[in-house]
């Protein structure tokens, strides 16, 4: 079965991490959900530029447009 979501990892240092966390717990929010909140526009932006293709089945995983 396909996945609908796929996983994304951002890498944080300590000095990054600790206030953003402190903010996080201050508005009663994730972290996940603020990173999602302020890249959404960003992706809407994605999905207006670069629009789903359909993949057709009958090409090769090989095959270079």
């Amino acid at each position: 079965m396909k996945r609908n979501r796929k996983i994304v990892q951002v890498e944080l240092n300590t000095d990054e991490w600790l206030p953003l966390s402190r903010y996080a717990a201050k508005e009663k929010r994730s972290i996940r959900g603020i990173a999602k909140e302020q890249l959404m526009p960003l992706i809407q932006e994605a999905k207006r530029k670069f629009p789903r293709q359909p993949i057709n089945a009958s090409s090769s995983i090989d095959d270079v447009h």
